[in-house]
């Protein structure tokens, strides 16, 4: 018994030494909570983070200091519910104020809503987008800026609506050049696999969870570029950048390791290509430099031999439940090749965290509407926070392990480290009833949990770190 409370004594510990509350402001929304609408803006380069909350009648844009104290708010009447459903993003002027963008279900109209914190007005602009012969792939706030990225119905271009203080710019960025393969190896072309699969949009600074990271396209937006990455030919990888200055298209080819009967996928971080492919027989973990081609290292296993570029167990989970071990890597293979390769790439404190898998679905039997959800292209929306928690649907099982490499990719054997959104999930459990609208950004050196506290009517940010081995 002494023991057993020494242990919970240091999870506590752990737990509480991890997080720190950040600010509290009250915020009475109003009835009914079907209107209820909460989004954290944080600044790029970390100025500053304004947060929109809405209830039916109104929007109040609270204002945080660069070190995130409460600073100021602004109110102004919701846009009509009839004709604008949700919050779709944000941006920021050079002044550092904000908008927040309210749009209807297919984007045909747009209502920004500007809050300037120095006059203490509002302003509202309006769009009508010309959306008959095109659909929306992602929309997404990254850099101060509000995106859309759509896919027109003729020719072999993507357009990017790029939205700014009362305005936008219409981006074409052009594909046509370029040779696409399906998964099958045959010609065919962008439009047709962008109907096929749905884009995944990666958040580069943050954590993603494996199952996040499933997807054959991947989008990854930086500073001066966007990305986007198609891994349906299990051949190779194709990488296509686009230059947010002048929106020119470059492609990179990166070969994959070839084995039969495989699954295969890949994940981009810092200009090097992280590859993984496997079957019930072997595993293989690579990385390249894409700028240059070089393979910086690979790792194989094979499903007599023990994985040792691994830092964890070899894991099932399914859903949010504790997860179960291998015994060994022939069981872990035998489970992971019936299913979808996955690879996700995080940089903590000292290390490159890489966690390696496949994720299933289970579906029980007549589940239609989930299958029709998991298939086709759909528009994958943020305003840059992601789901790091890892909170997916209870039929998803994740089989994985976890590795930690530095920045060559020579494995580091060293325990394994918890992260911020290890603590970020277990704050959750512990505040279920209290906790609502929830989201979670990275800022600075941390991560920032952002909720409603329903029962205080309170607006609470805690900050939370990842753990690190020297």
């Amino acid at each position: 018994m002494k023991k057993l409370f020494s242990v919970l004594f240091i999870i506590y510990f752990n737990l509480a030494f991890s997080q720190v509350v950040l600010s509290t402001h009250n915020l009475d929304l109003k009835k009914s909570r079907d209107y209820h609408e909460i989004l954290a803006a944080p600044e790029a380069k970390n100025h500053g983070v304004v947060v929109f909350a809405s209830d039916k009648n109104t929007v109040t844009a609270l204002q945080y200091t660069r070190v995130l104290y409460y600073k100021d708010s602004l109110a102004t009447e919701r846009p009509d519910d009839d004709e604008y459903n949700f919050m779709a993003g944000y941006s920021y002027n050079e002044s550092g104020h904000p908008s927040a963008y309210w749009a209807n279900s297919d984007f045909t109209k747009i209502q920004e809503l500007h809050f300037d914190f120095d006059t203490k007005t509002v302003t509202d602009y309006n769009f009508a987008l010309p959306f008959t012969n095109e659909d929306i792939l992602s929309t997404f706030s990254e850099n101060n800026y509000f995106y859309i990225l759509s896919l027109p119905k003729l020719g072999s271009k993507l357009k990017l609506y790029v939205f700014y203080e009362g305005r936008y710019l219409l981006r074409s960025l052009d594909f046509s050049s370029f040779t696409f393969k399906d998964a099958d190896n045959h010609p065919t072309t962008l439009r047709k696999l962008l109907e096929d699969y749905t884009i995944q949009k990666i958040e580069s600074d943050s954590y993603n969870p494996l199952p996040a990271t499933v997807g054959k396209v991947k989008l990854y937006v930086s500073e001066k570029a966007l990305q986007l990455t198609f891994d349906q030919n299990e051949l190779y990888t194709q990488v296509f950048t686009i230059n947010t200055v002048n929106y020119g298209v470059s492609e990179k080819i990166i070969p994959q390791i070839l084995i039969e009967d495989s699954t295969s996928n890949s994940f981009l971080q810092n200009d090097k290509l992280y590859q993984v492919t496997l079957n019930d027989e072997e595993l293989n973990l690579s990385a390249t430099n894409i700028l240059t081609g070089v393979v910086l290292k690979a790792y194989r296993a094979g499903k007599e031999d023990t994985i040792t570029f691994k830092n964890s167990p070899l894991l099932e989970q399914t859903g949010d439940r504790h997860s179960n071990e291998f015994k060994n890597t022939k069981k872990f293979l035998r489970k992971a090749a019936s299913g979808d390769a996955a690879v996700s790439v995080y940089q903590t404190p000292n290390d490159v965290m890489v966690v390696t898998g496949t994720i299933r679905t289970i579906m029980p039997t007549g589940d239609l509407i989930l299958g029709a959800m998991m298939s086709g292209a759909t528009i994958a929306t943020g305003a840059g926070s992601g789901d790091m928690l890892g909170m997916f649907p209870g039929n998803t099982q994740t089989i994985y392990f976890e590795s930690l490499f530095d920045e060559n990719f020579n494995h580091k054997p060293l325990p394994q480290q918890r992260l911020a959104a290890d603590y970020i999930g277990q704050y959750i459990a512990g505040h279920e009833k209290a906790v609502s609208m929830e989201t979670v950004f990275k800022y600075d050196y941390y991560y920032v949990l952002g909720f409603y506290d329903v029962k205080a009517k309170k607006y609470v940010m805690v900050k939370f770190q990842d753990d690190f081995v020297e």
